[in-house]
């Protein structure tokens, strides 16, 4: 699906990009150590992609329907969508993939007039249609009603699309020509099967941290691995790799 829009991004828009930008490695931290991709989206719950990314998968993990305000925390992670906050460069083509187990997962996209562009359903351990973005702005995405506990409680994400004079993209931890790049959320006890099949398809690990999700209350170390991925192969190649994975994970 392509977007044409002709209008140009308000200074108001890019104000709040650059705020975004600016607070988010200071916040939300959860547990993360390093200074690296994974980490950044831990702790500020955005990432911000090189220009030669063409092709993004936004992950949503396993329990992003839980409403972080109920009694007894049912999430792994602290955002409902890995990335929650994403920085692109222009004519990039964006697609969802669910990882939650047991669950179909809609997506609502919205440009800058708050006007509905694209509505998908996705079930568990699938990819949605891509959306290619071609012009810059901060577009909304969401889900309301996910959890029939909280129903005030909206599974929310934004996609900035970056005006290369403003230069928002100022992650220097990534140096790449890659083409693709992802999210993957896997068990750290299984960590180095994961990242061996990963490796034998052409899909290289760009950052991982690892970490103790947030419904784990003993001690035991982290259990969970947040992978950042890239890869110059096809798609549907990679998808395929992803499906695989995600169908193998002991979530439930």
């Amino acid at each position: 699906m392509n977007i044409f829009n002709s209008s140009i991004v308000s200074n108001t828009s890019l104000l709040f990009s650059l705020l975004l930008l600016s607070s988010s490695t200071i916040s939300f931290a959860q547990n993360s150590r390093s200074d690296n991709l994974a980490s950044q989206i831990l702790n500020g719950q955005t990432l911000n992609l090189p220009s030669s990314v063409r092709d993004f998968v936004i992950l949503i993990p396993n329990e992003a329907h839980e409403s972080p305000l109920l009694p007894k925390e049912q999430r792994l992670i602290n955002q409902p969508y890995v990335p929650q906050h994403l920085f692109a460069p222009a004519k990039i083509n964006i697609a969802w993939f669910s990882g939650d187990v047991g669950h179909t997962r809609k997506v609502t996209l919205e440009d800058q007039n708050s006007e509905k562009i694209f509505d998908t359903s996705i079930k568990f351990n699938s990819i949605s249609p891509t959306v290619e973005f071609n012009d810059t702005g901060t577009f909304s995405y969401y889900e309301q009603g996910a959890n029939k506990e909280d129903l005030n409680f909206v599974m929310k994400g934004t996609i900035t699309i970056n005006d290369p004079r403003m230069q928002l993209n100022t992650n220097t931890t990534l140096d790449s020509e890659y083409e693709m790049m992802s999210t993957l959320m896997v068990p750290t006890k299984d960590i180095k099967k994961y990242t061996d099949l990963l490796d034998d398809n052409k899909v290289d690990v760009l950052g991982q941290e690892s970490f103790i999700d947030l419904r784990e209350t003993g001690s035991g170390g982290a259990n969970q691995t947040l992978l950042v991925l890239g890869s110059n192969s096809q798609m549907d190649d990679i998808i395929a790799v992803f499906k695989k994975i995600t169908a193998s994970l002991p979530y439930g």
